[in-house]
């Protein structure tokens, strides 16, 4: 079983886990998501910013909770310009996930269909 993208080598990370989320929640620009919301920054070819890894960089970016989302989304200006969340249930078997403190890196296997995974798409200026 591979990935749905190319990870840098020693990615991912020894301590990563095959595990499940009931409730996860990825930041979307559109109530009608594709695949490509589901991209890492590596895959959009953004530039890896200071103190990041590569590996970090190369996973979709997930959270554990709405409060979360709506945190780092207004913390961040970048952000802004997702005004949904997709709620998500990853069952185990979908890839392999670090969380840290309510983020969750994931990289996805090629066999797991994120789409399929939403449960819910939430409207975060209207919440």
């Amino acid at each position: 079983m591979g990935f749905r993208e190319m990870l840098p080598t020693g990615c991912p990370p020894p301590n990563a886990r095959d595990g499940a989320f009931e409730v996860a929640f990825r930041l979307v620009s559109t109530v009608n998501p594709d695949v490509s919301a589901f991209e890492s920054h590596a895959a959009k070819q953004e530039p890896l910013p200071p103190g990041v890894t590569p590996c970090r960089w190369a996973s979709c970016s997930l959270f554990v909770d709405l409060e979360t989302v709506a945190k780092k989304r207004n913390a961040f200006k970048k952000l802004l310009k997702y005004p949904f969340a997709a709620e998500l249930k990853i069952p185990v078997g979908s890839g392999l996930l670090v969380e840290d403190s309510k983020h969750i890196d994931f990289w996805m296997y090629d066999t797991f269909d994120p789409l399929a995974a939403i449960v819910v798409i939430r409207d975060l200026d209207n919440a």
